[in-house]
């Protein structure tokens, strides 16, 4: 997962700030990827496509624009036999910054 915080950082107006909502993301996405992922194993598709959605936009300020939207079509289709690969995807590595 390359992130890229320059978005962030002139939306924000600083980089501590910027580093904040990236330690924030990182910290919180483990358990909203478990969501989704059991929302699409339960075949819960309200909750799947709610939780891609709000997926999608943290996905975007971060400049992580193909993970946003493979979340997208995730939003859009949460029933699709990909979604539950598109999963993968959007997890981050080990040693991500």
């Amino acid at each position: 997962m390359n992130i890229n915080t320059d978005q962030l950082t002139t939306l924000l107006g600083s980089e501590a700030a910027a580093r904040r909502f990236v330690d924030m993301f990182l910290e919180k996405l483990p358990e909203q990827l478990a969501i989704l992922e059991q929302s699409l194993i339960a075949h819960d598709w309200e909750t799947a496509s709610l939780t891609a959605h709000g997926l999608k936009s943290q996905f975007r300020y971060l400049g992580l624009n193909q993970e946003a939207d493979l979340l997208q079509h995730i939003e859009n289709e949460p029933n699709n036999e990909a979604s539950s690969n598109w999963l993968s995807a959007l997890k981050p590595e080990e040693n991500a910054d």
